[in-house]
């Protein structure tokens, strides 16, 4: 056999093929080429996972001032929002700048609105509720599964620095999102909520921001943990994707779509006011909630939807469940369709 020539065994061992050196040299550049590719992308998202939990915990705990703007298809809104933190309890209030006169608060225990005609309401507020920003709910891990998350370079926003994060959904089941994080702060200044053509049909975008000093330090030092936004599923969620929690009697939810579970619950079983639930739906980004009450006739059953934000609604055993979230119409009507009574 010349000196030029490597004998390969091939799939059958008594018909031998050879390959060059050179052609052996590009096989195995090209196989560490591929695997030095893989060890990047790995890498880029650990970076970008590690960036999401840092805005999820910059969420939880910065307080600041700013104006932003909310465009939702046609319709754009100028926003004045504050956010201050007064011992484990957050508080939150927006004031639209433009078109009729509304403002909302958010409190520890409630959610107070102003309506255009000047009419004031205030109702509980769910331990889980969303925060203005998104997300409250950010379980990293699980994100994987579902989503597919890098690093879209950097960008300018407000006038200061931010790192870009996608993240896109690998089924039709989500939404995907595009998040603009402070590179000092780890506040998302711009988040872009996109469908599946990658089209956004919801932005949130500062346009000035002041970030408040902490004051009360130490006597937030011995108040007890807020509850991080980048966590496990709470006591009593199902652990693994299609089992039940054990405090939704006398309801269930069977056969939620894929990545979907169970997160939170209030009021506690026992303590339903009137047979009046709510439960939330997420899976580790995405949050849709379940409104159950006694049908009273003026519900809704089909669908409905304002911007990015679906509601499905149906009656169950003289009841009426209402389900609404950002996520997909077809995400939301499979949420409402799989909850039923209890046997």
């Amino acid at each position: 056999m010349p000196p030029w020539l490597v004998k390969v065994a091939c799939v059958n061992p008594m018909r031998p093929f050879f390959l060059s050196r050179g052609a052996c040299a590009l096989i195995v550049v090209g196989l560490c080429l591929a695997s030095a590719a893989v060890a990047a992308e790995r890498a880029q998202e650990r970076a970008s996972l590690e960036l999401l939990a840092r805005m999820a915990k910059a969420l939880s705990e910065r307080e600041y001032e700013g104006t932003l703007v909310y465009l939702n298809g046609h319709h754009l809104s100028t926003l004045r929002i504050a956010r201050r933190i007064k011992g484990d309890q957050a508080q939150e209030s927006l004031l639209a700048l433009n078109g009729p006169v509304r403002a909302v608060a958010r409190g520890g225990r409630t959610v107070t609105c102003v309506l255009p005609d000047a009419r004031l309401i205030s109702v509980p507020r769910h331990s889980a509720a969303m925060a203005t920003l998104h997300p409250s709910q950010l379980d990293v891990e699980r994100l994987r599964a579902y989503y597919l998350i890098h690093p879209l370079g950097r960008s300018r926003v407000a006038g200061r620095d931010t790192q870009v994060v996608g993240i896109i959904p690998k089924d039709d089941l989500r939404y995907g999102y595009r998040f603009f994080i402070d590179e000092q702060t780890g506040l998302p200044l711009k988040t872009d909520l996109m469908n599946s053509a990658a089209i956004p049909i919801e932005q949130v975008m500062f346009t000035q921001i002041e970030f408040l000093e902490k004051a009360d330090d130490e006597a937030r030092a011995d108040a007890p943990a807020r509850r991080s936004s980048v966590a496990a599923p709470p006591a009593g969620a199902p652990p693994a994707e299609g089992s039940e929690a054990a405090d939704t009697t006398p309801w269930r939810f069977v056969a939620l779509p894929a990545g979907y579970r169970l997160v939170a619950g209030d009021p506690p079983p026992g303590q339903a006011e009137g047979g009046r639930r709510w439960f939330m739906i997420s899976d580790g980004l995405s949050a849709v909630s379940v409104y159950i009450e006694p049908d009273q006739g003026h519900g809704f059953s089909g669908h409905r939807h304002v911007g990015a934000v679906n509601a499905a609604g149906r009656v169950v055993q003289g009841y009426q469940v209402t389900v609404v979230g950002e996520a997909p119409l077809p995400t939301v009507q499979a949420i409402a369709e799989a909850l039923e009574t209890q046997p």
